[in-house]
């Protein structure tokens, strides 16, 4: 595996441009139990922002187990992709704003407002994910 640096232009543009892509977010909790969920996203300034409801299970998980791990990639060949090890942390500052971009992102135009002011019914927090180490999934050539 080959180390990536995500501030390089080609590995913002991967995580940015595009197709959308989701993020597969592993965490643990204190009893070493592992829960993976895909998530939508948002690449800001060297840190992967989630949007979620307070009450869910990754928000506990990370609560007590701040390390974490993901994925962003392509579903078809030639697969790309990244994963992640990285240390979250929880917070509400510009919360709004950042859900808001991120629906932007996975929502189409007409239904941007409908679904944010869904998602804001509920107690959200973010998750904001600083990466320690990244790689390149590497892709690999299909034979002919």
């Amino acid at each position: 595996m080959v180390r990536v640096d995500l501030s390089a232009k080609k590995n913002i543009n991967f995580l940015t441009k595009g197709k959308v892509k989701l993020l597969r977010l592993a965490v643990v909790d204190r009893k070493g139990k592992p829960h993976l969920s895909a998530v939508w996203y948002l690449w800001k300034d060297g840190h992967f922002y989630i949007t979620t409801s307070e009450d869910r299970l990754k928000v506990r998980a990370v609560k007590e187990n701040s390390n974490v791990a993901l994925i962003v990639d392509t579903d078809v060949i030639p697969y790309k992709g990244v994963i992640v090890e990285g240390r979250a942390t929880l917070t509400k500052k510009d919360i709004k704003e950042i859900t808001m971009a991120i629906v932007k992102k996975y929502v189409p135009a007409k239904f941007v407002k409908s679904e944010f002011e869904d998602l804001m019914r509920y107690p959200r927090v973010l998750i904001k994910i600083k990466p320690k180490k990244s790689i390149d999934i590497m892709s690999f050539k299909v034979l002919k």
